[in-house]
């Protein structure tokens, strides 16, 4: 009978451990997971509810957008645990009143700042260094799905060439592909692309930070005394457009290389069908 009692003691004290560990466990995986919709309700001590700031939360993709109160902003997220980080942010460039535009930019600048995260009950806490940043609410109903913009559908690829005697145009976007030779743009041929191919370029977009293109170094600089024609690639996101230097069509900067070979293949594959 003691046997048997020392066995039944030991074996719930392997289940009890057990289902501490399978706790400690769920709750962390729990604490890895942030999705959905917020409305900021406080940013630091100041009340900002009427500015009708939001933010959003993909957790199958890490991508966050959202209302800054004046424009939209999208980036990407990290998590580990409870702690986060905001990498890519940028906005739409719209302008709007003065006192607007302040709460717009400290909101930015506290949310690149941010470095941990809390959930209580419906509320949501950013802070940095132990200090709270900002406040949400969980959105509810209709408003958490229309908030989600998916920006790889409102994303395009602009590349141009120029030279004395020749002018070379190409757009892609989720639908179409734009191409022309007229430097006034007034004419201009368009062409369906294909899904696969718009994937293929959406991949490479990710694989830069498109945020430094605009201060890559050109790897010759040819096109400034007419050995080659000047080109230049704009990744448009949203309604944010960056734009690299000037560089010689045909030797482009190594972390757009394989992203101006794909987008001039495109063009070359389509004109020959």
């Amino acid at each position: 009978m003691k046997f048997l009692l020392s066995l039944f003691t030991l074996i719930m004290t392997f289940s009890s451990c057990d289902s501490s560990k399978k706790a400690a466990e769920l709750k962390e995986t729990m604490q890895k997971r942030l999705s959905g919709t917020y409305n900021i309700t406080q940013l630091k001590k100041e009340d900002v509810l009427s500015n009708k700031i939001t933010i959003s939360f993909d957790e199958t993709s890490n991508k966050v957008t959202g209302f800054a109160g004046c424009n939209s902003f999208f980036g990407s997220y990290t998590l580990e645990n409870n702690r986060i980080a905001f990498n890519n942010l940028a906005a739409s460039k719209k302008f709007c009143p003065n006192d607007i535009m302040k709460f717009e930019n400290q909101f930015l600048e506290s949310l690149r700042a941010v470095d941990a995260f809390s959930k209580r009950g419906d509320n949501i806490v950013f802070s940095a260094e132990d200090e709270t940043m900002i406040i949400g609410t969980e959105a509810i109903g209709e408003s958490k799905k229309s908030s989600v913009v998916n920006y790889r559908d409102n994303t395009a690829v602009k590349y141009q060439s120029i030279s004395r005697g020749a002018f070379d145009f190409i757009m892609l976007s989720k639908t179409k592909l734009s191409i022309s030779k007229d430097s006034s743009l007034k004419t201009i041929d368009k062409y369906q692309i294909e899904a696969e191919d718009w994937q293929a370029v959406n991949a490479l977009i990710e694989a830069i930070d498109v945020e430094s293109i605009q201060n890559l170094t050109p790897p010759s600089k040819k096109h400034q005394y007419d050995g080659a024609p000047l080109a230049t690639l704009a990744i448009i996101i949203g309604d944010v457009e960056y734009m690299t230097p000037a560089f010689d069509h045909g030797n482009p900067p190594e972390a757009i290389e394989a992203l101006v070979n794909k987008v001039l293949s495109i063009k070359e594959n389509t004109l020959k069908q």
